[in-house]
């Protein structure tokens, strides 16, 4: 029997939910930057945001200022990287 790392399995499930280097950049400039109240991301992956939000209109405001927003956070990463987000009400 052989034992697989901790490391290659915590990179692999990182890499399933989206949890790559991308992730953590994005996040900690939506926070600074965009910071709609009651919107968490939950992921990134292929391009698309991920996120969670209990309050319909904390939706629509992400809805509604979707395009900035997508903008905004491409601009600081300095490509187009991101094309969508997409949320949840929970």
């Amino acid at each position: 029997m052989s034992w697989t790392r901790a490391e290659e399995i915590i990179g692999l499930l990182k890499k399933q939910l989206g949890l790559d280097e991308d992730f953590f950049i994005i996040r900690r400039i939506w926070e600074k930057e965009v910071g709609i109240n009651g919107v968490e991301i939950s992921g990134y992956k292929d391009g698309t945001i991920f996120a969670q939000t209990r309050s319909s209109t904390a939706n629509f405001e992400l809805t509604t200022r979707k395009k900035e927003i997508i903008k905004k956070l491409n601009q600081y990463i300095g490509s187009s990287k991101i094309k969508n987000i997409k949320v949840e009400i929970r």
